[in-house]
C-alpha cells in the first residue's frame, strides 16, 4: 500500500538502480485518478490497470487473484519480448511458488481466510533517524544486519528448510549504568495474547464485577474458558501447568548462585557458593509479578480469569488502563485476599512505558502492600526499585516505547510472538499470541532473560557504529531555516502507516451469527 502511487514507487527504485530487477509493480488500494499497475518489458516501463477492483485489496487475497489469472497481472505474458520469455513460467503459477516479503504481519492472512504459504517478515523498529528525529515503524531488509540478505536468498532457494517459529524475543536496551548489571525485581505481564492465547470472556456481569467470582453460565463452562484462553493446541502438555511452573520460578529462583552470578566479584561469588544451599537460596533476589493491561471488561474480569486458571496467586497486583471512572483500575493481594484500589493511572500518560516509569518512581502507589510494616514480604524486591529492575512481557512492540513527548522507554522487555491462525471452532483469528503457544522454549528463554538480562543486549545504532568495518551513511544536512529538502524526504505518515486491523471478535462459531451489530467498546469511562 502506498498512496503516492505506482509511478512514485518506480521513480524511487530508479533512483537507487533497483527497478531493473522487477517485472511488475502494483499499488493498493485501487484509485480512479491514476493507474495502479506498471510492468517492465525489455527495459521500458508501461502503466496499466490490474484487476484490483474485482476482490478484496488485502495482499493475501490479491496474491490469490494473481495465481488464479497471472496474465491479468503480468501483461508481458504471452508476448514475444525477452521479458515475456523470462517470466513465461508464471503462466502456471501456484500459491506455494509465491513468497511475500513484507514488514506487516497482518498482510500474510486476510479476514476472508486467504493465507500466504511462504513469506518473509521484515523487522520493524523505532529509531532516531538522520536529521528527522524519532521515526516509528521503520523497517528495511538489511537495515540492521547484513545477514538478512543471505537469509532471504536461502529461504527462496529452500523454503521447506525454514519452518515458521513463533517464539519470544527478549532484549535489554543500553542505558546509563547498564554495566552494573542491576538485577530484575519486578516482572510485569500483559494479559491479552500474552498470558492468554486469545481472550474469551463470559457475558455474566458478576464475572466482571465481583472479585473471586468464577461461576459461569451460557455457552461457557469453566473448563472451556480455561481451554480457549490458556491451553494451546500446537504444543503437547498443559500450558497452564507450564505457566505455573514458570511464574513460580520467576518469583523465587531455585538456584541462589544463578540469581547473583555476574553481579558479584569473583571472591565474593566464591564465598556465596560456599554458603549452605538454604542460606544461598534465602539470599537470592526474590521478585514480584504484576499485570498491566488494557482490557474492556476491567480489572476484576482479568483477575477472575487468572484465578479460574490457577494463575492469580503468582501476582501481587493487577492494573488496567486507561483510567475508568465507574470501576476500579487496580487490585492488589494482601496475604491470600485481593482488594480493589485506585492506582494513579489518571496522573500518567496512557502508555505502558510511562506507567512503568511511574511505578519505578513510587512503587507504594501501585503496590499498597508496601505501606504495611511487613510490605517487603508481600512484594519482595521492590525496596529501592529502579526502572532497569523492571521487565515488561508483552505481545505489542509499540508498548516498549511511549508516544508521549518524553518518549519513555522500557529498558528490559520480552516480545511475545503474534500470529494469525484458525483457532479451534472460532475460524480465523488475527493477532493471537501467548507465551509458549508454539514452543516450550519460551518458558526457559523468559526465565533466563530475567536472571541475566545483560546477556540479551539491544543492538542499537550506537553499538553498531562502534563495530569496525561497518559502513556508515552520512547525516543529511539542510541549510539553516530551510526545511523544504527535509520535508520532501520525510515520510507522509498518513500515507504509509498500515495499522493492524482490529482484532476479530473472540467468539465461537455458534455465536458469530449474532455479531452483525457489534460496536467498538468504549473503555475510557
Amino acid at each position: 500500500g502506498n498512496s503516492s502511487g505506482v509511478a512514485a514507487v518506480i521513480n524511487l527504485m530508479k533512483a537507487a538502480d533497483l527497478d531493473v530487477h522487477f517485472a511488475c509493480v502494483w499499488a493498493l488500494p485501487q484509485r480512479s485518478d491514476r493507474k495502479c499497475g506498471a510492468y517492465q518489458e525489455d527495459g521500458k516501463w508501461s502503466f496499466f490497470d490490474p484487476p484490483t477492483q474485482t476482490g478484496s485489496d488485502h495482499k493475501a487475497d490479491v496474491i490469490k487473484q494473481i495465481v488464479a489469472d497471472p496474465k491479468a497481472w503480468f501483461p508481458q505474458l504471452g508476448g514475444s519480448s525477452q521479458t515475456s520469455r523470462l517470466i513465461s513460467r508464471l503462466s502456471t503459477l501456484r500459491l506455494e511458488q509465491v513468497v511475500l516479503v513484507d514488514d506487516q504481519r497482518a498482510n500474510f492472512q486476510s479476514e476472508t481466510g486467504a493465507q500466504l504459504l511462504r513469506y518473509v517478515k521484515v523487522a520493524r523498529y523505532d529509531a532516531e533517524y538522520r536529521d528527522f528525529g524519532l521515526l516509528k515503524d521503520m523497517g528495511g531488509i538489511g537495515a540492521h544486519d547484513d545477514a538478512d540478505y543471505d537469509s532471504l536468498k536461502r529461504f527462496i532457494e529452500d523454503p521447506w528448510m525454514c519452518k515458521d517459529t513463533f517464539m519470544v524475543r527478549c532484549q535489554e536496551r543500553e542505558f546509563p549504568g547498564n554495566k552494573a548489571r542491576h538485577p530484575v525485581s519486578l516482572v510485569v505481564f500483559d494479559f491479552d495474547e500474552t498470558l492468554t492465547l486469545a481472550t474469551f470472556m463470559p457475558e455474566d456481569k458478576r464475572f466482571s464485577n465481583v472479585i473471586g467470582e468464577t461461576s459461569v453460565s451460557g455457552e461457557w463452562t469453566k473448563a472451556s474458558l480455561i481451554e480457549y484462553n490458556f491451553e494451546t493446541p500446537w504444543v503437547e502438555g498443559s500450558r497452564v501447568e507450564k505457566m505455573q511452573h514458570m511464574l513460580q520460578a520467576l518469583i523465587a529462583p531455585d538456584d541462589g548462585v544463578a540469581a547473583v552470578q555476574g553481579c558479584l566479584p569473583p571472591k565474593l561469588l566464591d564465598w556465596f557458593r560456599s554458603t549452605p544451599a538454604k542460606y544461598a537460596k534465602d539470599m537470592s533476589k526474590k521478585r514480584t509479578l504484576a499485570v498491566l493491561t488494557r482490557h474492556e471488561h476491567g480489572v476484576v474480569a482479568v483477575y477472575n480469569m487468572l484465578k479460574l486458571a490457577g494463575l492469580a496467586e503468582y501476582f501481587s497486583a493487577i492494573w488496567t488502563f486507561p483510567a475508568r471512572k465507574s470501576v476500579p483500575n487496580g487490585l492488589y493481594k494482601e496475604g491470600k485476599h485481593w482488594k480493589s484500589f485506585s492506582p494513579p493511572i489518571d496522573a500518567v500518560h496512557a502508555h505502558k512505558a510511562d506507567v512503568l516509569h511511574a511505578v519505578a518512581q513510587k512503587p507504594s502507589d501501585w503496590f499498597p502492600q508496601l505501606k504495611s510494616p511487613d510490605g517487603d514480604s508481600h512484594c519482595p524486591g521492590l525496596d529501592g526499585l529502579r526502572l532497569e529492575g523492571i521487565v515488561l512481557v508483552d505481545d505489542d512492540r509499540a508498548n516498549f516505547r511511549s508516544n508521549s513527548e518524553g518518549q519513555a522507554k522500557v529498558l528490559r522487555y520480552c516480545k511475545v510472538a503474534r500470529y494469525d491462525e484458525n483457532y479451534r471452532d472460532c475460524g480465523a483469528l488475527n493477532q493471537m499470541g501467548g507465551i509458549g503457544a508454539h514452543s516450550d522454549a519460551d518458558y526457559e528463554t523468559l526465565k533466563a532473560f530475567v536472571e541475566r538480562p545483560w546477556d540479551y543486549p539491544y543492538e542499537s545504532a550506537e553499538a553498531n557504529a562502534a563495530q569496525p568495518g561497518l559502513e556508515r551513511f552520512p547525516t543529511l544536512t539542510f541549510p539553516s531555516g530551510d526545511r523544504e529538502g527535509a520535508e520532501a524526504l520525510l515520510r507522509e505518515r498518513t500515507a504509509v502507516e498500515e495499522p493492524e486491523p482490529p482484532k476479530m471478535p473472540r467468539v465461537r462459531k455458534s455465536t458469530r451469527a449474532d455479531l452483525g451489530s457489534l460496536l467498538p467498546v468504549d473503555i475510557s469511562t
